[in-house]
């Protein structure tokens, strides 16, 4: 992720210092000036949330995982509705400070509304979150309409030669034009275009209470990833189960087939069992994604959490390197558990395999943890956010020495 801040980071002094090389009309105040700039602001740090929705592979390598990207897209998105806030709050000081019939007065006739649409819809999203994933996304579509009309506003109004060869104004010509091409590629294009892969069910099986695997062959080539990896799924417009749906994929990398594990948690998923037949084709994105164990240290814990197995078994379906030595923990609620006859037919000599059912013998602790590793460690965690959090809650009072704590954000800046 420290890539992905760093770029930002110059991409907000490039803002800063085209703006301190160029010059404003006429006598404008600098109070004026200033409450442009944090305008700039906004519409840069909006720009950068619309390019993280591109879902391009280049965000997997500055933010070491698309999952991270999306919340660097939240947290842009809240600072970008915060700089459009202290944006009209300066030019409201500037007015007061130069008196109410300057001409600039009239600057945040565009961007109130602006202002006030991205609220409401930042403020839907946050309710929509815990609601459906389909909802969220459905919400998010939305999220364009009040940055145009921030750019409307910025070229209708600007005192800094918008439509000029000042450094401010080529650059903010460059942020509007990578903003508008990402928003246009997300909303538009992406759904189109960004699923290259066509696959062939050729296999259906519950694993789990509400818990399918599906099994699929390549139409035409195949995807290439690594294990861990996640991909974006759908269905073609004649079986409209959902648009697309990120998923880990569920087996090691192979040229033949592919597997995702699918638990029915939204209205779409629950519903998917009963409209997918043998033969139906589905679409699949490039991957995404950097969980990946084998860039951590030698002695490891893996924690999963019901369907939260899956990119660990894409991990143990191929060889664990000799020189590893890692201790499973795998948590579930009776017959949510997925694939447990596998997993104890599991025989890794340098995997441990420890099975704990919630439903019999309570929440994993970091006491149990504590019993079996002794070694400093590299924590890989896939599983429900209560229990992540309750685990680092514990970590800092125990005894177990963890030189890192890895984990997924699949709630995608939710």
């Amino acid at each position: 992720m420290r890539k992905g801040l760093i770029v930002g980071a110059i991409i907000c002094l490039v803002t800063v210092v085209s703006w301190f090389l160029s010059g404003s009309e006429g006598d404008t105040p600098f109070g004026y000036r200033v409450a442009q700039l944090i305008g700039a602001l906004a519409l840069t740090g909006f720009a950068g949330a619309l390019v993280i929705s591109t879902r391009h592979r280049l965000l997997d390598r500055l933010f070491s995982g698309l999952d991270k990207a999306y919340v660097v897209h939240k947290w842009l998105g809240i600072g970008s509705v915060a700089l459009a806030g202290a944006h009209i709050a300066a030019l409201g000081l500037a007015e007061g400070e130069q008196g109410s019939e300057r001409s600039w007065a009239r600057l945040p006739e565009l961007g109130a509304p602006a202002l006030v649409s991205f609220i409401a819809l930042a403020l839907t999203a946050l309710v929509a979150r815990r609601l459906r994933y389909e909802t969220w996304k459905s919400i998010h579509r939305f999220m364009p309409l009040p940055y145009l009309i921030g750019l409307i506003h910025y070229y209708g109004t600007s005192s800094f030669h918008p439509l000029g060869l000042t450094p401010f104004s080529l650059w903010m010509d460059l942020v509007a034009l990578v903003g508008i091409s990402s928003a246009v590629s997300s909303v538009l294009l992406y759904e189109r275009l960004g699923f290259p892969f066509r696959y062939r069910v050729t296999g259906l099986r519950a694993v789990a209470a509400h818990t399918v695997e599906i099994t699929g062959q390549p139409v035409g080539r195949a995807l290439r990833y690594r294990a861990g990896q996640f991909a974006f799924l759908k269905f073609p417009p004649r079986r409209p189960v959902f648009p697309s749906h990120p998923f880990t994929l569920s087996a090691a990398p192979s040229a033949d087939a592919i597997q995702f594990t699918i638990k029915g948690s939204g209205d779409h998923t629950r519903r998917l069992p009963h409209l997918l037949k043998l033969d139906d084709t589905f679409a699949v994105s490039r991957p995404h994604g950097a969980f990946d164990y084998t860039t951590g240290a030698k002695n490891q814990v893996w924690i999963a959490g019901g369907v939260g197995l899956t990119p660990f078994r894409s991990f143990y379906s191929q060889p664990i390197p000799d020189d590893f030595s890692i201790d499973f923990f795998y948590t579930y609620v009776g017959d949510s558990g997925v694939y447990l006859d596998e997993l104890r037919a599991l025989d890794v000599p340098n995997l441990r395999l420890h099975l704990i059912d919630s439903a019999t013998q309570g929440f994993l602790t970091v006491r149990q943890i504590e019993d079996c590793v002794h070694a400093p460690v590299d924590i890989y965690f896939c599983g429900p956010k209560p229990l992540r959090e309750s685990l680092r809650r514990q970590l800092p009072t125990s005894r177990l020495r963890v030189l890192g704590f890895h984990f997924e954000h699949f709630g995608f800046g939710r």
